[in-house]
C-alpha cells in the first residue's frame, strides 16, 4: 500500500472519529507514521484534529477546508495598455440543464478573437441534492467525484486559455454534504482551471482593482437591486474599480458610484429550481477589454455581450465534446458507474441487438444485465429489452440529430454603429452643450452616420412650475427652437433622428407649437420620428425609442423592466432606448437589449428638490447582426461626463461654448 492509498484510508477511517491505537492496527503503521500522514493531509487542506482522550489520541476528520482568499491574482496589460478576458458564470455542471455546447462555443470564440483568460463567477457545478430532495431528479451526476471527473474530461481546454474561478453556493454543497472542496479538487487535476476561493476574489490589472463576487442572496424582481446594494455596502477604501457580479443569472452593464459593474449571465438552461422560483435566466457571456492609462489606472471598460436564446434540453446526454483534455483510462468493470463506462456500453448497444450477444461480450448474467439497464435509467438513457420473433433484443430509440451551436465571429457579421443621446434640455442654465459637441466629434471620428436622440431637446415651459423660468436662459418656443436650429451640432455625414419628450411637449400643450415640425424645416440633417415614441429599422435591426413619463426609482432597472414587459411577444424590438430618467444603464431582459440613456444636462433645481440622481452621458453602440437582423453581439459603450468636466458655473456653457460645425 503506497502513501496515497494510506492517506485515503486514513481520511475515511477518521470521518466519524477513531483512536490512534486502532488506526495503527488497521493500517499497520506506528503512531509517528500515522501523525506524519496527518501532517501531510493538513498541508493538503484536510482538517484532521487530534485530541487527547484518556491514554490515547482521538483523531477526527472534519473534511476539506476552504481557502481564505488571502491571495490577490495580478495581471498586466499588453503593449496597448489593454487586458482582454471573457466572463461567465453558473455553468452548473452535473445538472440536466447544463449547456456544454454553448460553453464550448464561448471558448471557441474566445480563442478565435484572442482572449487568453476566462473568469468564471461561481457555480461551476450544480452541487448535490439528497435522494429525497425535490430537485434530486434534476441531476445526472449525483456524486461529488463524478462531477469532478466529468469536468476533468469534458470542460473546455484550449492552448493559451486559462480559467480562473470562484465557487458559489451550489458548489459549496459538496463541502457541507461530503466534506469535499470541489474547487480545490478541480484545480488539482486541471492546471488550466485555477481556483480563487469561495464566493469572492480580488484581481489586479495593473493598478485597477477588480472584484469577483458571487451572490448568495435571493434574486429579486428588480434586476439592478442586488448589484447596486452591493456597491452601496462598500466602504470607500474597499470599493473596487470593476465589479463582476455572478449568481444572478442576468446581464447588465452600468457605472454606479464610480464602479464599473457587470452582472454575469449563466451558461445553463432554466433548471427546475429556477422554474419553480420563477427566476428569469439570461444565457451568455461578456467579452471584456479593460484599458488603462500610462500610470496603470482605469481608463475604460469595453464589454461585448453574446446572448444565446435557444437551449437544448438533451445537451447533457447527446452532445460529443472534444478538446485536448486527455481521457482517463477505459473502464473494464460493469460494476463501475463512471459516466465514461456508461457512455461506452451505451454506444456499443445497437437497436435490435440480441441481449445474449451483449451478455457474452461483457461476461455478465441476466441479473447483472438488469442492473445495467437500471444504470442507464439513472443516467437518463432510454434502453429497454423487448421480445421480437422469440428473441430478446434491445430497444434503443434513435438519437436526435441536434444542430451544433454556432455563433459567427464579429468579423463575419454586419457591423452597425450608432450614437445615442437624450435630454439635452436646451435653454436650461445647466445644459451641457459642450459635452454634446464632444460626443458628436467622437461619432465623426468613428465614422458613425446616425445619432438617435431620445427626447427633451429643449427645457420647455411648465406652467405648473413657477420656479422654472429662473432656471432658464431661453424662454418660450421661439427662443428654444431657434437655439436648437442654430446651436445643435451640425456634422458632415451625420443624420440625427429624434423623438420629442415631455418637456418638448409643453410647447404644444401651451400654444399648440410642435418642435418636431419646425426643426426639420430648418435643419435637413435632423429627422423627426414622433412624440414620445418611435419604431425604426436600421440594417434590419428593430429599434424602439421611448421617452416615458412618470417618476424615477433608485433601482435603475425597474422602469425599463416595466416598459419591456408591456411589449407583446413576437413584436418586441431588438433594442429599446429609453430617455427621460437621466440614468446610464444597459441590460438584457426578455431577449431585448434595454438601454437607459443619460442626459446632456446637469442636475436641475427640480431634480435636486425631488432627490433624483442625474448622469451626464451618452452611448456608442456597436451591433453585430446576421443577414436576418438578429443581434449576435452587442457592445453598449457608455460615455460618462465626469464631475470635474461638468460646467456647473452659471452661464458658462451658454456663454463660452461655440457651435460645432464640421463640413
Amino acid at each position: 500500500m503506497d502513501s496515497i492509498e494510506k492517506k485515503d484510508m486514513l481520511k475515511d477511517l477518521t470521518l466519524n472519529g477513531s483512536s490512534l491505537s486502532s488506526l495503527c492496527a488497521k493500517l499497520d503503521m506506528s503512531e509517528y507514521e500515522i501523525l506524519g500522514l496527518v501532517r501531510e493531509l493538513k498541508k493538503e487542506n484536510v482538517n484532521i484534529l487530534a485530541r487527547k482522550k484518556d491514554d490515547d489520541f482521538y483523531l477526527i476528520n472534519f473534511g476539506e477546508k476552504e481557502n481564505k482568499n488571502s491571495d490577490v491574482v495580478s495581471f498586466s496589460t499588453d503593449d496597448n495598455n489593454e487586458f482582454k478576458f471573457v466572463v461567465i458564470s453558473d455553468t452548473r455542471i452535473g445538472s440536466k440543464s447544463q449547456q456544454l455546447s454553448i460553453l464550448y462555443d464561448i471558448y471557441e470564440k474566445a480563442k478565435n478573437m484572442g482572449y487568453g483568460n476566462v473568469i468564471h463567477c461561481a457555480n461551476i457545478t450544480e452541487g448535490l441534492y439528497s435522494e429525497k430532495h425535490e430537485y434530486a431528479d434534476s441531476l445526472f451526476l449525483s456524486d461529488s467525484q463524478l462531477q469532478v471527473d466529468y469536468i476533468n474530461k469534458n470542460y473546455p481546454k484550449y492552448d493559451g486559455i486559462k480559467t480562473y474561478f470562484v465557487t458559489g453556493n451550489k458548489d459549496q454543497k459538496h463541502l457541507s454534504k461530503n466534506n469535499v472542496n470541489i474547487g480545490r479538487r478541480i484545480s488539482n487535476v486541471r492546471d488550466d482551471l485555477i481556483y480563487l476561493g469561495p464566493n469572492t476574489s480580488t484581481v489586479m490589472i495593473d493598478n485597477v482593482k477588480m472584484k469577483i463576487f458571487n451572490s448568495n442572496l435571493s434574486k429579486t424582481y428588480t434586476a439592478s437591486y442586488r448589484p447596486q446594494q452591493q456597491i452601496d455596502s462598500f466602504r470607500s477604501e474597499d470599493k473596487p474599480d470593476i465589479l463582476l457580479y455572478g449568481g444572478l443569472l442576468q446581464m447588465e452593464k452600468f457605472n454606479y458610484r464610480n464602479v464599473e459593474c457587470l452582472t454575469i449571465p449563466s451558461v445553463c438552461a432554466t433548471t427546475d429550481e429556477m422554474d419553480k422560483k420563477r427566476q428569469s435566466n439570461t444565457i451568455g457571456a461578456w467579452y471584456v477589454t479593460v484599458k488603462t492609462d500610462e500610470k496603470g489606472n482605469l481608463k475604460s471598460v469595453k464589454a461585448m455581450d453574446s446572448v444565446y436564446c435557444v437551449t437544448d434540453k438533451d445537451d447533457y446526454k447527446n452532445k460529443k465534446f472534444s478538446s485536448n483534455v486527455k481521457s482517463a483510462s477505459v473502464v473494464n468493470s460493469i460494476n463501475d458507474t463512471d459516466i465514461e463506462f456508461v457512455n461506452r456500453i451505451y454506444k456499443y448497444i445497437k437497436n435490435g441487438m440480441p441481449a445474449e450477444l451483449f451478455m457474452d461480450k461483457f461476461h455478465c448474467n441476466r441479473s447483472e444485465l438488469s442492473g445495467i439497464l437500471e444504470l442507464f435509467s439513472i443516467y437518463d438513457k432510454d434502453v429497454s429489452i423487448e421480445l421480437k420473433n422469440g428473441i430478446e433484443v434491445f430497444n434503443k430509440p434513435l438519437s436526435k440529430n441536434i444542430t451544433k451551436v454556432s455563433k459567427l465571429n464579429p468579423d463575419d457579421l454586419i457591423h452597425t454603429q450608432l450614437c445615442v443621446v437624450s435630454d439635452t434640455h436646451f435653454g436650461n442654465i445647466h445644459q451641457q452643450l459642450h459635452f454634446l459637441n464632444e460626443v458628436y466629434e467622437e461619432a465623426y471620428k468613428r465614422g458613425i452616420d446616425t445619432v438617435l436622440h431620445c427626447g427633451d431637446l429643449v427645457d420647455g415651459n411648465y406652467t405648473n412650475r413657477p420656479e422654472q423660468p429662473r432656471q432658464q436662459f431661453l424662454h418660450g418656443f421661439d427662443e428654444q427652437i431657434a437655439y436648437v436650429v442654430d446651436m445643435y451640432p451640425r456634422v458632415k455625414g451625420i443624420t440625427t433622428k429624434f423623438i420629442l419628450g415631455s418637456h418638448d411637449e409643453t410647447h404644444y400643450k401651451n400654444d399648440q407649437a410642435t418642435a418636431g415640425i419646425w426643426i426639420p424645416r430648418c435643419r435637413e440633417d435632423m429627422i423627426y420620428l414622433g412624440q414620445d415614441f418611435a419604431n425604426l429599422s436600421i440594417n434590419k435591426i428593430k429599434i424602439t425609442m421611448d421617452h416615458p413619463g412618470g417618476g424615477s426609482s433608485k433601482a435603475m432597472s425597474y422602469q425599463p423592466q416595466k416598459r419591456i414587459e408591456l411589449l407583446e411577444p413576437g413584436y418586441k424590438p431588438n433594442i429599446l432606448l429609453l430617455g427621460h430618467y437621466h440614468k446610464s444603464y444597459a441590460f438584457v431582459y426578455r431577449n431585448v437589449r434595454g438601454v437607459l440613456v443619460g442626459s446632456c444636462c446637469d442636475t436641475t433645481q427640480f431634480q435636486q428638490k425631488q432627490g433624483l440622481s442625474n448622469v451626464v452621458g451618452a452611448y456608442f453602440l456597436d451591433i453585430y447582426t446576421d443577414k436576418q437582423g438578429r443581434v449576435q453581439y452587442f457592445i453598449p459603450e457608455e460615455i460618462i461626463c465626469k464631475k470635474e468636466n461638468i460646467w456647473d458655473e452659471a452661464g458658462k456653457d451658454r456663454n463660452k461654448v461655440r457651435r460645432l460645425v464640421i463640413k
